[in-house]
């Protein structure tokens, strides 16, 4: 499944090679387009197999943020009939002005985190911060591709690292 995820990521060029601003880093010479598959229903269900095949068993609630972690989540959470909380940045301006959207975690909740593209883990963190406060248990956090050089200080899931796709 891993090799075939490769050859259709490549096949979709999701590596450009030019230089670009990232958001939690000042510049790279490229950039990962993960979010270029998500149009592709059987690419997003091959990113998802993979991606359950590392996680957690006792996984009951996936947790992400943004456009690439939540395609991926709400597949995940469609195939596997897990909750799902969907993590903002800032609360909403309106509203009850919550930081969560969807199911919003509990103390009895093992909640997997997902994510299209590791670099820092700043966005990771960001999510872990806010799910830490419902009291849920975080088990991991996945990725489709590891790019960062810096190690996290977490347990960190990647199906595939830049390498690969290079």
């Amino acid at each position: 499944m891993k090799s075939e995820l490769v050859k259709r990521l490549k096949e979709l060029e999701v590596i450009y090679k030019e230089p670009v601003r990232l958001k939690n880093v000042e510049a790279s010479d490229f950039y990962v387009d993960i979010k270029k598959a998500f149009g592709n229903p059987n690419i997003l269900k091959l990113m998802c197999r993979l991606l359950w095949s590392k996680m957690d068993k006792k996984t009951t609630c996936i947790a992400a943020s943004g456009y690439g972690g939540l395609p991926l989540a709400v597949k995940l959470c469609s195939m596997k009939g897990f909750e799902l909380a969907m993590v903002r940045n800032t609360p909403k301006n309106h509203g009850r002005k919550e930081f969560i959207d969807g199911y919003v975690p509990t103390e009895k909740d093992k909640v997997s985190v997902v994510d299209d593209v590791y670099t820092t883990g700043q966005s990771l963190r960001e999510i872990e911060d806010i799910i830490k406060k419902t009291g849920a248990e975080i088990l991991g956090y996945h990725v489709i591709v590891k790019r960062g050089l810096q190690e996290p200080k977490f347990l960190l899931h990647n199906v595939l690292t830049v390498e690969d796709l290079l």
